[in-house]
């Protein structure tokens, strides 16, 4: 998060019982993306890849396990961002959305603007525009 994008919250934030039962269900949502599916994806990928005395594994477990560490990534981010997400709710702040399906993307520039939006907008802010954007800076 950015310090502009909470500013206000941190001094008029609001409390209620539905921004608390939202932050805990989006809480457990998040926890369940991370233990459940991430974890498990994770079991199975380091099974296959951590061993150093495994031969040479074939094309279609190899497709297989690069599927599964796709997904173990995507789960465990966006399942850390669901659980800020809902501490966050639950202390009467609201935050930004930081994953927006980037799997559904039709180009590698959609997939980079709905993986890590926080990381992008902070890259954007603090280093692309300031080295002269577009414009050919210094």
């Amino acid at each position: 998060m950015q310090y502009h994008d909470v500013s206000e919250q941190l001094a008029h934030r609001q409390l209620s019982l539905a921004k608390t039962a939202y932050g805990i269900r989006r809480f457990t949502y998040g926890l369940g993306k991370k233990v459940i599916f991430a974890n498990a994806f994770a079991a199975v990928v380091d099974r296959v890849l951590g061993d150093a005395n495994r031969p040479l594994i074939g094309t279609g477990l190899a497709w297989f396990v690069m599927l599964l560490y796709a997904l173990q990534i995507y789960y465990d981010f966006s399942g850390y961002s669901d659980m800020a997400i809902g501490l966050g709710k639950m202390f009467g702040f609201d935050f930004l959305e930081n994953f927006r399906y980037p799997y559904l993307s039709a180009s590698v520039r959609e997939f980079w603007r709905r993986w890590h939006i926080s990381l992008s907008n902070w890259f954007k802010r603090y280093v692309y525009i300031p080295l002269g954007g577009n414009r050919k800076g210094k």
